[in-house]
């Protein structure tokens, strides 16, 4: 073949036995590539083999073209699984997409060699348990097995719900990293097993994520004469606060939102720890009025974001500055709960002195109505 790139008659393309079964709808990407053409060429390597772009091929197909542009893979794959390479010969700029198109292009034809070995009587390596084989790909493909098996579930990932994972495989292929890509796959498989999860009895849990408002206790408030700042509804004492069995509708690994103010901050980390709960960060709801103070005027409130176990969080661009506007007295903004449902994945959230029920959420408070108090 031609080095470089350029177009390739169909018909002399080596598909073999591929990786990928689920082929997908192909008629939806002829009728695409149709309207606005091949917008990425598929790869084969020196011998004719495809590496990838196969549901491109089939749409070709479909679409009656005799030739198809493709780029080239600087491998021989006959001659590798023969071990006939030199190491120092092989390109190691590989994309990890690349890299993972090359070991998919090499099992079937490894497996051949190993069965023909098996035949002849003599010793086979197992490519599904590893290997020598695999190491032998790593070594072509200039990466670590480990690191084309971490690619391969981003590509898996990428090529089953593009629009969802397609971005985690153009970031490792810009990076060369795989670790952050893969790692932020593996959470979005958690939060989909979390979310699948069957929701648990109001009121009893074990809820995953739990979002608790307490009535801290404003004793110089309630004295006042002028009952200036007072708030309309009664307060809890600290302790009163503390010995509230949280424990027991919280997951084994679940997430806990404590509400507090800039003057409860040190009575609320004594909480969590009543609560066994460990503090990580914390986000800071800024109003878009000032209230009452004696030091400065509040325009801030709190909410210390805990950790009990292993809990699955789906960071994206959530900050821990929260901007809203107030709404009646302690209740909380609405961007809040769209905050904590994209953040925290769960199948019921649980909201304790909860103001009001919304979906997907059990309230626990006198004032929710139907809720448990």
């Amino acid at each position: 073949m031609t080095p470089g790139a350029g177009t390739i008659a169909i018909e002399a393309i080596k598909v073999g036995e591929r990786h990928r079964r689920d082929l997908g709808d192909i008629e939806g990407l002829a009728a695409s590539i149709a309207e606005v053409g091949l917008l990425q060429p598929i790869a084969l390597t020196f011998d004719g083999y495809l590496i990838a772009g196969e549901r491109r091929l089939r749409a070709a197909q479909v679409l009656g073209w005799r030739a198809i542009p493709y780029t080239l893979i600087p491998l021989n794959l006959d001659q590798i699984v023969r071990g006939e390479f030199a190491e120092n010969a092989v390109r190691k700029d590989f994309t990890l997409s690349e890299a993972v198109a090359i070991k998919r292009a090499l099992e079937p034809l490894e497996r051949a060699r190993a069965k023909e070995r098996m035949l002849a009587g003599k010793p086979s390596e197992n490519f599904s348990e590893g290997g020598n084989a695999l190491d032998k790909i790593a070594a072509v493909v200039g990466k670590h097995r480990t690191t084309i098996a971490k690619a391969e579930a981003v590509v898996d990932a990428a090529e089953a719900e593009p629009e969802r994972f397609g971005k985690l495989k153009d970031d490792m292929d810009r990076t060369g990293l795989v670790n952050g890509p893969y790692k932020r796959l593996q959470v979005a498989i958690k939060s989909d097993a979390i979310k699948r999860e069957p929701p648990p009895l109001p009121g009893n849990g074990p809820y995953r994520v739990v979002v608790a408002d307490p009535p801290w206790p404003y004793e110089k408030r309630q004295e006042d004469p002028s009952h200036r700042g007072v708030y309309p509804y009664p307060s809890m004492s600290i302790s009163d606060i503390c010995v509230l069995d949280v424990r027991s509708i919280a997951h084994d690994d679940s997430i806990l939102w404590l509400w507090t103010t800039n003057h409860h901050m040190r009575e609320a980390f004594a909480v969590l720890d009543a609560w066994g709960f460990q503090q990580k960060t914390i986000l800071t709801w800024v109003k878009d009025k000032m209230g009452m103070g004696d030091w400065l005027r509040g325009q801030t409130e709190h909410a210390l974001m805990a950790v009990r176990g292993n809990p699955v969080v789906t960071l994206t661009n959530q900050t821990t500055a929260l901007h809203a506007s107030v709404r009646a007295h302690s209740q909380k903004p609405e961007e809040f709960y769209v905050l904590v449902e994209s953040l925290c994945p769960a199948p019921r959230y649980c909201e304790l002195f909860s103001r009001q029920q919304r979906e997907r959420w059990d309230g626990h408070g006198d004032e929710v109505a139907g809720a448990t108090a």
